[in-house]
């Protein structure tokens, strides 16, 4: 049978609410959340149904539970076989479900078990007996919500990306994420047929099968241990190891502005000298600029020159002959002089630049670093000159570094996208106007990047978009201001224009 078509047809007689769904009923239409690429309903929307819902939402519950064991109780868990092709799955069910009707008031606890196509179910009473019965005693909706739980948690063994929203979903439970949800385990298995089966499960050895608790306590300890490693001491540079000069040019940055905790340990490894060269890469608005700024000032290291490979970057990078009173003199550029005199110097965006141009940065970044000059002088590193780069990757204009290049970085960070509280930081602290619709403007933000990675669009849309437009609606509000800021991240395709004009007519920006 088709589990999944089933699902749509069936609703609880008491009410067509998807229980803990966010409000959401039984067909209720998620588009405006997300759309799989592979939906090919005729007029291409999201319809959520109840069993498959309440499903994701008792799975997650489950999972969130086992997680967070120091404060709630675990009532259940699954196993997987090594080989990931049979599941068991057992889980008490929580008293509030019956208390608001959601199961039959005789079902305490759940069974299932998954072997290929096959699926067997059974529920148990307050003493652990199973209900004897039939489909017809038990209503199939009983039924699909312990199958589609099993089903959810094959999903998430097989499919990491599946995986990846589940942890977004528990670690916030947001609208979006649940519809994703929803949406990926219908699409991927809409056509897909079960043999489903009521009845007593048989005696498994669970011997090599891994359960998802002990999986997670694996996971606990890793991330305690991170903890511990949060804790770090940060040594900075002596004032006394520059001028004045090059003292005035230490980042000072704004308290908006605070440095990760991942990079700590990474700030003591370049005060030290054992890292020269950092590359920071990942997506636009991420703060890769700022990360260096927040690395120097907190070690005290001044940034001599700060040059933006799209546009500055050619071969007199290090200088250049320039006139003077009747002469022709050599002038060296600041990158040259924090290489004599210490300092940094960042290259934003570097794999935009000519290859021809980064060809100094060989020499300059082996362990007895040097540069020579168009005069023909031989200048040495200094001790404390330290480099840094940043990039996207798979930009249109981008360029792969050469290899050798990409071998001399001593350190290579990836910044991932900035978390909602360090945007709506941001945005308060710059735009303080905006601080009652933060979380409008940041919600527009996630609809739309679900809309560009499900797509698949060659579109970006960045914290700085966000920023702009919240700029620009102090002067004409949010919705006129989108047509400046926000529309343009569609680059004139005009089918996303007006799903971005939807996305927007959610809100109520007054």
């Amino acid at each position: 049978m088709n589990l999944f078509k089933i699902a749509f047809k069936v609703v609880r007689n008491n009410s067509k609410l998807i229980y803990k769904g966010f409000g959401f009923k039984h067909l209720s239409d998620g588009t405006q959340y997300y759309v799989h690429p592979d939906n090919q309903s005729y007029k291409g929307t999201t319809t959520l149904c109840q069993p498959i819902g309440e499903a994701i939402i008792l799975f997650s519950s489950m999972l969130s539970a086992i997680i967070n064991a120091d404060k709630e109780k675990p009532f259940g868990d699954y196993w997987v076989s090594p080989n990931k092709d049979e599941y068991l799955l057992e889980i008490n069910v929580p008293e509030d479900y019956r208390e608001n009707k959601v199961l039959e008031p005789e079902i305490y606890s759940y069974k299932a078990y998954l072997k290929g196509e096959n699926i067997t179910v059974a529920a148990y009473d307050k003493k652990g007996k199973l209900i004897k019965g039939n489909m017809e005693h038990l209503h199939l909706l009983y039924k699909l919500l312990p199958t589609f739980c099993i089903l959810t948690a094959r999903e998430m063994e097989r499919v990491n990306q599946y995986r990846d929203i589940m942890e977004k979903f528990i670690d916030s439970p947001e609208p979006d994420t649940f519809v994703n949800l929803n949406e990926d385990l219908y699409q991927m298995h809409k056509m897909d047929d079960y043999n489903l089966k009521y009845d007593e499960i048989p005696a498994i050895n669970k011997d090599g099968f891994t359960s998802f608790s002990s999986t997670y306590e694996t996971i606990r300890e890793n991330k305690l241990a991170l903890k511990k490693n949060d804790a770090v001491d940060v040594t900075k540079f002596d004032a006394s190891e520059f001028s004045d000069e090059q003292r005035t040019l230490i980042p000072a940055l704004t308290e908006e502005f605070v440095i990760p905790n991942k990079l700590l340990p990474v700030c003591n490894a370049i005060q030290s000298g054992d890292v020269r060269a950092t590359l920071f890469h990942g997506p636009a608005g991420t703060g890769k600029t700022i990360s260096c700024k927040l690395v120097c000032q907190t070690i005290g290291l001044p940034i001599m020159e700060t040059i933006n490979c799209t546009e500055n970057l050619d071969e007199f990078v290090l200088g250049k002959f320039i006139p003077q009173d009747d002469k022709i003199i050599f002038k060296e550029s600041y990158v040259t002089k924090a290489i004599r005199e210490g300092g940094a110097v960042v290259f934003e965006e570097i794999n935009f630049a000519k290859p021809q141009y980064l060809a100094f940065l060989n020499s300059l970044l082996d362990d007895n670093g040097f540069v020579r000059l168009d005069n023909g002088e031989v200048v040495r590193r200094h001790k404390n000159f330290r480099f840094f780069a940043t990039m996207n990757l798979g930009y249109f204009g981008t360029k792969e570094l050469n290899q050798a290049l990409y071998n001399r970085f001593n350190a290579i960070i990836e910044i991932a996208a900035l978390s909602d509280e360090s945007i709506e930081r941001m945005l308060v602290a710059r735009i303080p106007e905006c601080k009652p619709v933060v979380k409008k403007i940041i919600g527009v933000y996630h609809k739309l990047q679900k809309k560009i990675e499900a797509e698949e669009l060659d579109v970006v849309i960045s914290p700085r978009n966000l920023e702009n437009w919240a700029r620009l609606a102090k002067y004409e509000g949010y919705m006129t201001a989108a047509e400046k800021a926000i529309i343009p991240v569609a680059k004139c395709d005009r089918v996303l224009e007006e799903a971005i004009r939807g996305i927007l007519m959610l809100y109520k920006w007054s």
